[in-house]
């Protein structure tokens, strides 16, 4: 599971923040045919990956994974 939260920023920057990192791992996913679990409030995003079709983590869930690593360390 993966957890970022925009503290630096507060309020409506943070929200918007937050949500750029969410639409570049949704871009990603739907790339991927590949979706994760997630969960968002304000400035904080959770997100979980699981191939439910095989209950567990395939090769899928770590490449969508190396992707969201990127995508965190550049906000």
């Amino acid at each position: 599971m993966w957890s970022h939260s925009s503290k630096q920023q507060r309020g409506d920057e943070a929200q918007v923040e937050a949500f750029g990192f969410m639409t570049r791992v949704a871009l990603q996913a739907e790339k991927m045919n590949h979706h994760p679990e997630w969960f968002n409030v304000y400035s904080k995003v959770q997100i979980t990956l699981i191939s439910h079709d095989c209950g567990g983590l395939t090769k899928r869930d770590v490449k969508l994974a190396q992707f969201i690593d990127k995508a965190a360390a550049s906000v």
